[in-house]
This record gives structure tokens, C-alpha cells and sequence, in this order.
């Protein structure tokens, strides 16, 4: 009886993993969240949207946010890498940024210059952090943008659309494994 209990608790645990979790790709995306209500004088509340990225796959994968949808890969990697980033004459795509040895550019912006590169067997938590509780609905709404807007592209691929890829400075990736993004910063559409 113990045995079935036990089987029966382990399933129970388990089961909400594996229902906020997708495979694809060699990776596995999972969904989480953590409110918190701090009650007394001053009652605050607290949120945080966790997406995490596994890669156990055997190839490098490279990640960044895109502000806008598009329909094809090609699409995402051309406008994302060959688009200047910043709005005057003097500015530069992510790709002539990645190619330059000497660059130090300090206008980090989570839609124009992140990107990480993600090796076998690592993980990268996107964090979005809420100073109020997020509801329910709210919380699948912005899981959803984050699926329709974290792009995720294998190394074998990217270097089908970008030539030099191996050349890049790697000071232009995001060296961390965890990014804490305010939800304020996310444009939802």
C-alpha cells in the first residue's frame, strides 16, 4: 500500500512539470511561477514568470527576443541581425556590431542587442519579475508571448543566413545563464 502511495504522490509532483513543459528541438522549454503577497504594514505582492531553456541536445543554440512576429526563421535572422539598431546615420546592424574586434557599444536593449548563445547541456532562465500579482490569465498571456517572441536557433542553421558566425566577438553574447527582465520592459500585442 505504501508502494502506491508513493507511485500516486510521485505522479502528483510530477504531473504539473510535465503539463507546463514542451520538447522541441532538443530542448525543453518549461513555464513557472512564484507569487508572493508580503502582508503587513505596507501589504506588497510579488511576481515571477519563469522560462526556462534546457538544452540537452548536442549543438549549440542561440537565443534573443524579437519585438515583432514573423512568419519565417529566415524572416527573424535576417531582421534581427541586418536591421540597424539604433535610429540614426551613424548606427550599425548586430551583425557588423558581432563582427567588429574592438567594438564596446553600451546600449544594451533586450529587442536589438541580446543574444545568447546556449551550449549542450546548459539551461538560461528568462526571469520576468512583477512588482503586483499577475493573474492567471495574465500569466498564460505573457507565456505566450514569450513562446511567440524568444527565438531559438540552432547554430547549423544561423550559419546558413550568417556568414562569419564563427568570427564574432564573443564580448556581444550574454554571458550569463539567468536575465531578469521587468515586466514593464515586454511590449505585449
Amino acid at each position: 500500500m505504501k508502494t502506491k502511495k508513493l507511485l500516486l504522490f510521485t505522479f502528483m509532483l510530477a504531473f504539473p512539470i510535465i503539463c507546463n513543459s514542451q520538447t522541441t528541438d532538443s530542448l525543453v522549454i518549461k513555464h513557472d511561477s512564484l507569487c508572493i503577497k508580503v502582508m503587513g504594514k505596507n501589504s506588497n505582492s510579488f511576481c515571477s514568470l519563469l522560462y526556462e531553456i534546457n538544452n540537452i541536445s548536442k549543438e549549440t543554440y542561440y537565443l534573443w527576443i524579437d519585438e515583432d512576429k514573423y512568419s519565417t526563421k529566415r524572416e527573424r535572422i535576417r531582421d534581427y541581425f541586418m536591421r540597424n539598431k539604433l535610429k540614426d546615420k551613424h548606427s550599425m546592424s548586430l551583425y557588423q556590431m558581432e563582427m567588429e574586434t574592438n567594438v564596446l557599444y553600451g546600449g544594451f536593449s533586450i529587442y536589438d542587442t541580446f543574444l545568447k548563445r546556449i551550449k549542450p547541456q546548459e539551461k538560461f532562465t528568462i526571469q520576468i519579475f512583477s512588482g503586483e500579482t499577475i493573474l492567471e490569465n495574465k500569466k498564460k498571456q505573457f507565456f505566450k508571448y514569450l513562446d511567440d517572441h524568444v527565438v531559438i536557433v540552432s547554430e547549423n542553421t544561423l550559419k546558413q543566413y550568417i556568414v562569419g558566425l564563427d568570427n564574432f566577438n564573443p564580448k556581444i553574447f550574454y554571458n550569463k545563464d539567468f536575465i531578469t527582465i521587468p515586466l514593464k520592459l515586454l511590449t505585449l500585442r
